[in-house]
């Protein structure tokens, strides 16, 4: 998938109804990244808020050694799902259109079709 996407090569088609591996490895670290933006934005939030949902974090400040260092960390994560959405928007158009693979197209419209192979 890598030479496809980031090379541009030509290989041998990969016939897949869903998501092919390295897409499945990048939503789950993509989850791992959004769980990790949702703790640091509420360690963060709480030193400024009244509620009881942000201070139950108020561990993970002290514990990336300080308000700075969790701001940082947060940005980060904040420019890997800016750089995600859009490398995520032109694979979408790339494996839709120019591989013709139907993807995008079949969460729009509901169908999706595949060749079947005969054993002949």
């Amino acid at each position: 998938m890598l030479k496809v996407d980031i090379l541009q090569a030509k290989v041998e088609p990969m016939e897949s109804i869903g998501h092919n591996a390295l897409a499945g490895w990048t939503y789950f670290f993509s989850f791992l990244a959004f769980v990790f933006q949702c703790v640091t934005g509420f360690g963060l939030y709480h030193a400024m808020s009244n509620a009881t949902l942000p201070h139950l974090f108020s561990w993970i400040v002290p514990l990336m050694g300080g308000d700075f260092a969790v701001r940082q960390w947060h940005h980060l994560m904040m420019w890997f799902f800016v750089i995600f959405a859009m490398v995520h928007v032109y694979l979408v158009f790339y494996h839709d259109y120019v591989e013709a693979r139907g993807v995008t197209s079949s969460m729009i419209g509901g169908w999706k079709f595949i060749e079947r192979r005969t054993g002949r």
